[in-house]
This record gives C-alpha cells, structure tokens and sequence, in this order.
C-alpha cells in the first residue's frame, strides 16, 4: 500500500480562517485514514512565533518519522530578523521548508519582501512553500513564476494549487517552470487530474489543510484511478523527494 504523506496541515490556532487543531485532532486524523506521515505549519496567529515552532518539534520528536515542520514568518521585518528566526526553526528544530502567506502576510511571492524568503531558503538548503487561491490578487499561482526563474535553483511548492478557481493558472506556473510543484488540497477532482495529465505524478502532492478535509483529499486521488506508482507518487512519494524526508 502507497505511503500517505500530509504534506500541509496546520497546528494550533489560526487567527486568518479560526481553526484551531491540536495534537490530539490529527493524531486521530492520521489513524482513521491511516496517514503514515505530516507536514505541519504553525496556525496563523501573527505572534508568538517561537512557542508554535517549539509545539510542532515536540510533536514530531514524540512521533519520530511521522511528523516535520514548515516554518512560517513575516518578511515584513528585516532581512537580519527573518534569518535568524527561519534558520533556528530549520538548523534547531529540524524543520523542512520555508512557508510564504500572502494573505496572511499581505506580501505576494513577486513582492520585494519575499526575497528574503528565497534568499533564506537557498542558505538553508530547502524548498518554498507559497499559498495560493485565497487572498487574490496577491495569491494568484502566476505571481510565483518570476521568483521561480530567478531562483530555479530552489524549489518550490504551490500551497492548494490555486484553490480550485486558479487551478489552470497555477497548472500554467508549474508548466513553465519545473522546479514548481503542486500541492492539490481544495482543488476539484477534474483539476487534479488535468495535473497529472500535463505535469505528471512526480510534480504533485497530497495534501490535506484541515482534518475534517482528510477524507475528500484522499478520495480525490483514488478516484483518478491511477496506477500504483502514479498513487504512490502523488500520495506520499512527491513530498518526500521535495522535503527530503528519508534523508
């Protein structure tokens, strides 16, 4: 059986969309759909950076090679200030990526102040999550095509794939820049599989965004009727190149 990678899901309380999952929630998420792994991200709170990181180590040091960490930080700070908060999460914690809000941080990914985004990622050596669809117009996929040029020694992942509404033009941004790839939660069944059609299985990763959402995600993708390895690739095996999560 494929190996099921969450690779976007969020820990504690989310002031952007009120959400509030704890330990316990996706600890029993991950059991009735048998998630064999996580990739969780601070809920959106706009403060307290350091406690939300430190709550997700501690999860995924209680559930070793079940769990890592995306690190999520305003840009609107200086360059010096961003550095030092990403690099602790990455180098301290052992976290796996860098994640980029525009909503949230009201910074679309072609703005000036997500450079120190990228510029961090490539001293760490990680890849660039962007949230996408919610939040337009700063959060249209097409606005992660000039940092993906210009950085195409990163790598970077488009959070919800464009939301459904924006699916074809984030399909377009990972059609002409290969080290873009697709992360399909909200995204209608007909999208993903207009992904796997064009981009293929290795550009796409599951991914969940909420708990109550696990179920209609994992549906989606076996509804596809893949092949094994096409399954594998989207359920678990695309999240684990990209995050690097066997090394």
């Amino acid at each position: 059986m494929a190996k099921v990678i969450d690779a976007h899901m969020h820990m504690g309380e989310d002031l952007i969309y009120n959400s509030n999952d704890g330990e316990e929630t996706i600890l029993g998420y991950m059991q009735e759909f048998h998630i064999d792994g996580v990739i969780l991200q601070p809920g959106l709170r706009v403060y307290d950076w350091h406690s939300s990181c430190i709550r997700i180590r501690d999860f995924a040091k209680a559930h070793p090679g079940r769990a890592w960490g995306i690190v999520s930080y305003t840009p609107h700070c200086s360059d010096e200030e961003y550095f030092e908060h990403v690099s602790w999460a990455i180098n301290e914690l052992g976290f796996v990526a860098i994640k980029l809000h525009p909503e949230a941080y009201c910074c679309a990914p072609n703005a000036p102040q997500a450079r120190k985004v990228y510029e961090a990622a490539r001293a760490l050596n990680v890849p660039v999550m962007i949230h996408t669809g919610n939040g337009v117009a700063s959060a249209l996929p097409s606005l992660a095509i000039a940092p993906a040029r210009e950085y195409p020694d990163l790598t970077f992942v488009l959070a919800h794939a464009g939301g459904g509404m924006f699916g074809n033009e984030a399909l377009v941004a990972a059609s002409v820049c290969p080290n873009i790839y697709l992360e399909t939660s909200w995204c209608p069944v007909y999208m993903v599989k207009s992904f796997v059609q064009q981009l293929g299985c290795d550009r796409l990763m599951f991914g969940t965004d909420n708990p109550d959402n696990v179920g209609v995600e994992l549906a989606k993708h076996r509804a596809l009727h893949l092949s094994d390895d096409d399954l594998a690739l989207c359920l678990g095996g695309t999240a684990e190149k990209v995050f690097h999560l066997t090394e």
